[in-house]
């Protein structure tokens, strides 16, 4: 297991579009200011197309499970923390713990050869989700939960991949001033991915 935050594994974290304050917490969690008009977006009808947001990402190879814990302070629809994995700056995906107006919900975003396919999930009724992606061979799995025990998969689909995958954590605020974003943890996990979900 790989814990992306501790002081040991950071040096493998490295950023796309690093915001203007970001800092790790004493605990071992990231604090991320994301600015306004930031996101990662190719809008199919080529409106919004954006890849402007904070990604702090690490190489993932072969399979692996990544989760996080996180809390976003929610003010403007669309603020958003993430988790993301990039192939290419054409074919990306992410999922998404964000404020859709009215409260906060699960969103995914699959993005391949430049356009995103946007897709809003369930409500979020707790203010400290996991997030997880998982990767067997070039089939990905998005899932949630309110507690880390008890998941709900939210989306299932292929991407196929040429080459290593950059994974990590994403803070946006496409429409709004900013919002911060805390990330309290970050894992990398190789069990035993047999299952596709």
């Amino acid at each position: 297991m790989i814990n992306a935050f501790d002081s040991n594994t950071r040096e493998q974290l490295s950023w796309i579009n690093e915001p203007m304050a970001w800092s790790y917490t004493d605990q071992g969690s990231l604090t991320v200011e994301a600015q306004p008009d930031t996101d990662f977006f190719q809008d199919p009808a080529g409106i919004n197309v954006r890849a402007s947001a904070p990604f702090l990402g690490m190489p993932l190879p072969g399979d692996f499970e990544m989760t996080a814990q996180l809390t976003v302070d929610m003010k403007h629809q669309y603020d958003s923390g993430c988790l993301m994995l990039m192939a290419d700056e054409r074919n990306w995906c992410k999922l998404c713990f964000e404020f859709d107006g009215s409260v906060p919900t699960i969103v995914s975003v699959v993005t391949r050869d430049g356009l995103s396919d946007d897709c809003n999930s369930v409500e979020v009724t707790v203010s400290h989700p996991f997030l997880r992606i998982r990767k067997v061979e070039h089939c990905i799995s998005f899932f949630y939960s309110p507690d880390g025990e008890e998941w709900k998969l939210i989306r299932y689909f292929g991407m196929p991949v040429k080459g290593e995958l950059r994974g990590g954590v994403v803070a946006q605020s496409p429409t709004g001033t900013g919002c911060t974003c805390h990330f309290l943890s970050l894992q990398v996990t190789r069990p035993d991915l047999a299952a596709r979900f």
